[in-house]
């Protein structure tokens, strides 16, 4: 009896001892920051056109998420932001990263102005740079509904999302994106 009751002493110690070492969060310590075949392979697209009843649901849950309203005939442009493996800016300095922040903003917003559009900016709550986005009032911190619903993979710390009032929609995870969506503004 007294050995049986040493081994499950023995089972449920190591049991604790195993289980409690696979809770441990996961740090991301080995991010890919450069230009390479492997953040090569996470800069993905997507593109399709939306129904106008998946379109009115769709606007509706960013108009909350965003706390907005978003006009008719407008087109909209997200631009995201999220911890992943793949973030070439993760290997700039924190002044680099400001302007890289302030450079995306002008840019964004001179194609909005160009195309119709309104922009917005989305990073998510353990997103690299989050100290640098929460002191820009253009931007906004995820709530978890872009992370879990709309940029779904996590290979890449940035992408964007653009919806155009017909349903058309074109969605790239990558960091320097604006001359796919100048291209996409100006598909017809």
């Amino acid at each position: 009896m007294n050995k049986k009751l040493k081994k499950v002493i023995y089972l449920i110690f190591s049991i604790l001892f195993i289980s409690c070492g696979t809770n441990k969060a996961i740090t991301n310590t080995n991010v890919n920051t450069q230009p390479n075949t492997k953040y090569k392979k996470s800069r993905t697209a997507y593109s399709g056109t939306l129904n106008k009843h998946e379109y009115k649901e769709l606007i509706k849950r960013l108009e909350v998420e965003l706390k907005t309203t978003i006009p008719n005939d407008k087109s909209i442009l997200i631009n995201y932001n999220q911890k992943a493996p793949n973030c070439i800016y993760v290997g700039y300095s924190v002044k680099n990263n400001k302007q890289v922040a302030n450079n995306r903003i002008r840019i964004s917003s001179r194609m909005s102005s160009n195309y119709n559009a309104v922009d917005f900016f989305v990073y998510a709550k353990d997103s690299y740079n989050k100290e640098i986005y929460e002191q820009m009032p253009e931007f906004i911190m995820d709530s978890g509904f872009f992370y879990e619903n709309v940029f779904t993979e996590h290979q890449n710390c940035a992408g964007f999302l653009i919806i155009k009032p017909n349903g058309e929609f074109y969605k790239q995870y990558g960091e320097d994106y604006y001359s796919e969506v100048k291209a996409f503004f100006e598909k017809k």
